[in-house]
Formats: structure tokens, C-alpha cells, sequence
């Protein structure tokens, strides 16, 4: 339990931090990308305004005036193509560029103008075709220092991110105990405390049943109250026993020893001592060919006992409990189905909770304090297995196990 509970706090706190992490990472390279197609298009709209080139530098007001400067006409490499409505090239200007000859520009041109748009991307060159009444001019701006700055960045950032969440996860890792101590500390206290008074109330209750039954066989008067007050101390003795065994079965978990049995052989066995107390139900076993499961073989036992104790505790006068039991994969499914009264109130998502009862109008009615399928839920969890309960079509109740 505390394993689990320092895992889900290491999980929850990672992810909190990778989701806030990636975020503002993601919002961040967002406006980077976006401020850098700014300030290409201010570049290409100021080429477009001043015929295919760029002027002399002068202060500006606009949003060019951040990264316009007197080297700006000499820094930015481009070259532009005139052409005529047909697409005929009037003209080809590479004063700007060396890195294009007039075959490669006249390549570049043809591609573009087939793929019909008015700006966007070519390799490492942005451009723009803006027309006039008689002529389209075209611009090539090179802009492969600001798409490898992007890249660069962008590689570094989630390099250092995914360096940065490592060193948290570890920390986390290391100080998660030290964080929980307090909690883990509280829950052994419960543990302790639970097991104490267990311990401290099995020997006065021990007192009073051995003292009733003592009353009981001398008192000649009517023996209804003495009856009532061994009634209710059985209650007792079995309420304490069940909170040391659910206290205790975490515990079981450094001290069982897995070995390979026959299941279909267990549950057999299990039936047949619950026969006097499903005598008014039918119970509906088809024992397939001998299945083996390596685990250890008190708790499946107990955990058995707890699950068609359950189904025949709550299955109405003449109701059928069906088992089934199979193998799948390397691991062995059983499912406890029984008919079961006012399936509406029955919250499958809680019903393995401590305490829980279905039906508190009926709880009265039934013996049981809601501890038996926390037992079971903590013996499969223990296993690493998984159980589940669903009510079906049938109106029925179905406990599914897979160990």
C-alpha cells in the first residue's frame, strides 16, 4: 500500500510537471516560429514596396524598426523574377544570392507558380508573388540562418526539458519519502493500532463467551438474553478477526511462498464445506480438465472463501451461483455469478471499498460488516492480479478474477 501510494504521488507530481513543462515550452517555440514569419514577411512587404530591393536604412516607427538596421540591405541574401501574366521571366535579378544560378532560379519559379499560392515556403527560401497590372514579381527571400536558429533552439530546449525532468523525476524519486513520512507514518499508526486493540479486545471477549456459555448451561430460567449476548459477542469476535486479517494482509506479502496447485481442485474443496449453507441455492460448477496457477495457496483459498461466502450470503431462496473458472494466457480467470436483489443500489466502483454495504435498509437483515471484499481486493492486488464486479444484463452480479 505505501509502495503504491509513494508511486501514484511520484506519477501524479511527474506529470503535473511535464504537462506545465511542455506547455509553456509549446507557447513559447509558438511565438518564436510566429515572430520569425513576422519579421520574413516585414522583409519581403519592404523588398515588394521598393521594386525588388531593399533601400538605405532609415529610422523606422513600424514594427520593422527592431530588426532593421544599416546592415539589413547588405546581411539579406534574396533574388527576385519578373514575369508576365503567361508566366514568360522579363526578368531575373541574383545580385542578392550566390547560392542560385539562373537554371536553378528558373526551376525554383516553374514549382512555384504551379503549386498556385501567393506566399509560403520553397526549401530554406520564403517568398511572395505580388502582381501588378501587367506583371507579377516574385521574391525569393533566403532565410536558412533563421529556420536553423528556430531548429537549433527548438532541439536544445526539449534536449534540456527532457534533461531537466529526469533531474526532477529523480529528486522526486528521493524525496517522496521524506514528503509521505508523515502519512506513512499515520498509516502504520493505524496498523499498529488496529492490530493492539484487536489483540486487547480478543481476551475480555474471550471472557464473556466462555462466561455465557457458562450461564447458558445453569441457568434454568429463559436463556433469550443469554442467547442475545453470545449472539452479538460472536458478532464481535468475528469483526475483530476480520479488521487483523485485513490489517495483517499486507504484511503476508513478504512471507507467502508461491507454489503450483490444482484451482479447479481448490474450488471444489470450497464448495463442498459451504454445502450446508447454500442448501436453499443452487450452485453450478462444471469442472473442466485439472487447471494449475502458481500462487500461494492460502490466500487464493481465503480468497475463494470470501467471494461465494459473499454470493451465497446475498443470493435470494432458490437463486443460482454459477463459478467459472479457465485459463488465459499464462494467468487463470475465475468469475463468481450469482442473482442478486436490488442490483440498482449496488455501486460496482465502490463495492471493494472498507465498510461498504449495498444496501443500508438491508444491511440489518445480513451478517457481515463490508470488510470480506477489501480482503479479497488486497489479496489479488498482492498477487498483482486484477478483480472486477459488474452487474449484467441478467440482472446479476459478476465477480471477475485474474491472477
Amino acid at each position: 500500500m505505501i509502495r503504491k501510494l509513494q508511486t501514484r504521488f511520484i506519477i501524479i507530481a511527474i506529470s503535473v510537471i511535464t504537462i506545465v513543462t511542455c506547455s509553456i515550452f509549446g507557447i513559447i517555440t509558438f511565438e518564436n516560429y510566429n515572430m520569425m514569419n513576422r519579421q520574413l514577411d516585414g522583409l519581403l512587404n519592404l523588398i515588394s514596396e521598393n521594386d525588388g530591393r531593399i533601400p538605405e536604412y532609415k529610422p523606422r516607427d513600424d514594427e520593422l524598426a527592431d530588426f532593421i538596421t544599416k546592415e539589413t540591405q547588405f546581411s539579406t541574401r534574396y533574388f527576385i523574377i519578373r514575369t508576365n501574366d503567361d508566366g514568360e521571366i522579363l526578368e531575373t535579378n541574383m545580385q542578392y544570392i550566390a547560392a542560385v544560378n539562373q537554371e536553378d532560379a528558373q526551376t525554383i519559379l516553374q514549382e512555384v507558380l504551379a503549386d498556385s499560392k501567393q506566399t509560403g515556403y520553397y526549401g530554406n527560401y520564403k517568398y511572395r508573388i505580388t502582381q501588378d497590372e501587367e506583371e507579377k514579381l516574385i521574391i525569393f527571400l533566403d532565410c536558412s540562418m533563421q529556420l536553423n536558429n528556430f531548429q537549433s533552439t527548438t532541439k536544445k530546449s526539449i534536449l534540456i526539458i527532457a534533461i531537466g525532468l529526469l533531474i526532477v523525476f529523480l529528486c522526486i524519486s528521493i524525496l517522496s519519502k521524506r514528503v509521505l513520512a508523515p502519512m506513512i507514518k499515520n498509516i502504520e499508526k493505524q496498523k499498529q493500532f488496529v492490530t493492539n486493540a484487536g489483540h486487547e479486545l480478543k481476551t475480555p471477549l474471550a471472557a464473556i463467551m466462555a462466561n455465557t456459555d457458562i450461564l447458558e448451561m445453569t441457568s434454568k430460567e429463559n436463556n433469550e438474553l443469554i442467547r442475545s449476548i453470545k449472539k452479538q459477542a460472536q458478532r464481535l469476535d468475528t469483526l475483530i478477526k476480520s479488521l487483523l486479517n485485513l490489517a495483517n494482509v499486507e504484511e503476508r506479502k513478504m512471507e507467502m511462498n508461491y507454489t503450483e496447485f490444482s484451482i479447479t481442485d481448490l474450488i471444489q474443496e470450497e464448495i463442498k464445506e459451504f454445502g450446508v449453507l447454500a442448501q436453499e441455492k443452487q450452485i453450478i460448477y462444471e469442472r473442466k480438465p485439472e487447471i494449475k496457477m502458481k500462487a500461494n495457496r492460502d490466500s487464493i483459498k481465503e480468497l475463494i472463501t470470501i467471494l461465494l461466502d459473499n454470493a451465497i450470503k446475498y443470493t435470494p431462496k432458490e437463486g443460482k451461483i454459477e463459478i467459472k473458472v479457465e485459463k488465459q494466457g499464462k494467468s487463470v480467470k475465475m468469475q463468481f455469478i450469482n442473482n442478486c436483489e436490488n442490483s440498482k443500489n449496488i455501486h460496482v466502483t465502490k463495492i471493494f471499498d472498507r465498510f461498504y454495504r449495498e444496501d443500508r435498509s438491508r444491511s440489518k437483515t445480513k451478517e457481515g460488516y463490508g470488510i470480506g471484499l477489501s480482503i479479497a481486493k488486497s489479496i489479488v492486488d498482492i498477487h498483482k492480479g486484477k478483480i472486477t464486479a459488474e452487474i449484467t444484463k441478467e440482472d446479476m452480479i459478476c465477480f471477475t478474477v485474474i491472477i
